[in-house]
């Protein structure tokens, strides 16, 4: 059946005589002196009454928390991306996760990648090409961060105990040091060994795709046009990013769509990830709204007015239902759906 966001009471068509004539009584009440209805019994209207006030609570709560963000589209194609991988992605790594694990801490450190990879291309002879092989076996083992600075820094000491020109010490320092740095950042030199094993240099694309992603999030990024796009533009390049790096199998990039998807994504991470906890907090709410509109509707259906007085209340409209309306399907299980099955 399908679902409608509808809490309003059926109109009946009852003849003149059987209409409220004073109050709740029609004209047959009065002139038999019979009262064809009950009343609701206190103890359930007192659990009717403290929904409504939780309700109009809840109401509160959901509009203190209510971001201007989230009523933009492109933070709501975040938002629905992000639940769904939430929701079915807590252990299996998808696709965009692992491409934002890649993609945003090689663009928030990209110009330290472009450094150390200067110095590889000045230097690439001799005992510095020793001491890097040295460092990129280091790397492979895997060690946690403070291990591995700390053996970073032995094999440093070793190199300069037997190099007698400065220049080389020099140079073996400061890419000692831009390799320490990288390892504070979690994943960052998995990331590093990645890009090594796998030969892929292409830093002017990077760069590229930085200055994209910068841009971007200063507009509504709601459209994957200009990413696919960006995309079919550097196909090559990108393809050989998404089969080496992300293991995206190569028949499932042919489309630019998974890649174009990712890159949407790690711009809208960018955007809007700052606010997504607020996002969450305010669906709890929800979510505790969702469950006292469906027991204020319960009960109302429960106790039709054809058998039972009404109150007041039973007619009055739902605070916070305009909200509801609009976020209802972000939830994880929405009764909305569960009810109207």
């Amino acid at each position: 059946m399908e679902a409608e966001l509808v809490l309003e009471e059926k109109i009946i068509t009852k003849p003149w005589w059987n209409r409220p004539l004073l109050g709740e009584k029609t004209l047959v009440d009065y002139l038999f002196g019979q009262d064809l209805r009950h009343s609701i019994p206190p103890e359930y209207l007192f659990l009717y009454h403290s929904a409504i006030e939780k309700i109009e609570n809840l109401s509160l709560t959901l509009r203190a928390l209510l971001n201007e963000h989230f009523t933009r589209q492109d933070f709501l194609i975040y938002a629905r991306i992000q639940t769904y991988l939430d929701r079915y992605y807590q252990q299996k790594k998808h696709y965009f996760i692992i491409g934002k694990d890649f993609f945003k801490p090689l663009l928030d450190n990209l110009e330290i990648f472009i450094k150390i990879n200067e110095i590889e291309k000045e230097h690439h002879q001799g005992s510095f090409l020793d001491f890097y092989a040295q460092c990129i076996e280091l790397i492979k083992e895997q060690p946690n961060k403070l291990i591995f600075q700390e053996k970073l820094r032995k094999i440093k000491q070793s190199f300069h105990r037997q190099l007698f020109e400065e220049e080389e010490q020099r140079i073996i320092s400061i890419y000692a040091k831009y390799l320490s740095i990288i390892s504070e950042t979690s994943n960052l030199l998995n990331i590093f060994y990645e890009l090594k094993i796998n030969k892929i240099e292409q830093w002017e694309l990077f760069k590229k795709i930085k200055e994209f992603v910068d841009y971007n999030i200063q507009y509504n990024t709601e459209e994957l046009k200009s990413f696919v796009l960006l995309v079919k533009n550097n196909e090559i390049e990108l393809q050989d990013i998404a089969t080496k790096i992300l293991k995206i199998k190569k028949e499932e990039t042919e489309d630019f769509l998974i890649i174009s998807g990712i890159l949407q994504y790690v711009t809208l991470s960018y955007k809007y990830e700052q606010y997504y906890s607020q996002f969450k907090l305010f669906l709890d709410y929800l979510s505790k709204w969702e469950k006292t509109y469906f027991y204020i509707l319960n009960f109302r259906e429960k106790y039709p007015s054809s058998q039972y007085y009404h109150p007041a209340s039973f007619k009055a409209k739902l605070a916070g239902f305009d909200v509801y309306k609009s976020y209802h399907d972000y939830l994880d299980s929405s009764y909305l759906m569960k009810y109207h099955k």
